[in-house]
């Protein structure tokens, strides 16, 4: 759940979450069934919570979705199923939900998906993509997305709340073309396109952490955008956020860890730029977990590879010039992209430079 598009510039809102440090997730049981083959019946208990909703009702409501909304009749019943029961996990939705897949078999991708609320029997996800579309997406078709995703939103009534505004828009291998927008306190919906510019799915996120106070926090909200500003300033100068998105997340992990996101980017493709500036605090000690200043051509063709060792001459001139002397190279480490150092307290940092040359992000714990 909750898209979007990986790349080590949004390392600090989602590839941490994997790696540890600060982070959250939901816990999922899975259940592995075909079409033809019934699913258990009773109450579905983890352990944690029971589902109001059963698994037969969840699939039942996620098909009369694609009937409402797509006038999809029928879902294949030679498709095999996987249905997956995920807790709450404060971050992306605000109750358990099941997520359902139907998938070719010996396949990993799904030709249908759907998400659906374990308590309320709400449809928080529904897509259908027959086929996997990935292009470049310019500013006029950002625009034209724009349009016909709102358009689909007040056809079906989707969003109650007003107003929305453009959050993110791009397009991935993995999520294909998509449009998000952003309404209420945090509350996410993003709108997915096929081949021919429709609607191919819709899907609705909740940063409910985003209100989360936590219990003796050194650094609260007001505090952690004043570190963050602060922070990009001592590693990147002066810059004008003025014109940027602004996004705030609290995270709570389920190691006790507590961890501000602050972060300010575009809508690239309206831009012609990427742009992102944030850092990660660790809300509990006043720690700076991470920082990221990113700043470039979105579509550079004339951007190549650079070798080992010049990443490294990069790496290092930045730290001179941000008296970050004390560490001392250890490794290229292939897998992140990151250059490893290590200071004589055996404080870890890890240093990545992107295509254009420049020192994008920096992050103080081992990954």
């Amino acid at each position: 759940m909750f898209k979007k598009k990986l790349s080590v510039g949004l390392i600090l809102l989602l590839l941490l979450l994997a790696l540890g440090g600060c982070q959250a997730g939901g816990i999922e049981r899975n259940v592995v069934f075909s079409q033809e083959q019934k699913p258990a019946d009773g109450i579905e208990d983890t352990g944690h919570f029971a589902a109001s909703v059963l698994q037969t009702e969840a699939m039942e409501k996620a098909e009369a979705a694609f009937r409402q909304f797509f006038n999809i009749e029928n879902i294949d019943k030679n498709l095999v199923l996987k249905a997956t029961l995920i807790e709450d996990d404060g971050v992306l939705w605000k109750n358990p939900y099941w997520k359902l897949s139907w998938l070719e078999k010996d396949g990993n991708k799904p030709i249908y998906s759907a998400e659906i609320d374990a308590q309320s029997g709400e449809v928080v996800q529904l897509r259908y993509r027959p086929e996997w579309v990935h292009r470049t997406v310019s500013r006029e078709d950002v625009l034209a997305y724009q349009d016909t995703a709102l358009a689909f939103i007040d056809k079906f009534a989707l969003v109650e709340e007003a107003p929305l505004s453009i959050f993110e828009a791009s397009s991935s291998y993995m999520e294909g073309i998509f449009v998000e927008f952003r309404y209420g306190i945090d509350k996410f919906i993003t709108l997915y396109f096929n081949e021919a510019g429709n609607v191919a799915g819709f899907e609705f996120s909740q940063q409910v952490a985003y209100t989360l106070q936590g219990s003796d926090l050194k650094v609260d909200r007001a505090e952690a955008i004043k570190m963050a500003k602060e922070i990009v300033k001592r590693y990147y100068g002066e810059v004008d956020i003025s014109g940027l998105i602004e996004q705030v997340r609290l995270f709570e992990g389920d190691k006790g860890e507590t961890t501000w996101f602050v972060s300010w980017k575009n809508i690239a493709p309206l831009e012609g730029r990427f742009i992102r500036y944030g850092a990660q605090i660790d809300a509990l000690s006043g720690k700076v977990c991470a920082v990221e200043g990113t700043n470039h051509p979105l579509y550079n063709k004339t951007a190549t590879e650079i070798s080992e060792e010049k990443l490294r001459e990069i790496s290092e001139r930045f730290l001179e010039q941000k008296n970050l002397t004390d560490y001392r190279f250890e490794a290229f480490e292939k897998d992140t992209g990151t250059l490893r150092y290590r200071d004589n307290t055996d404080s870890s940092l890890h240093v990545f430079v992107d295509r254009s040359g420049n020192v994008s992000s920096l992050f103080f714990f081992e990954l």
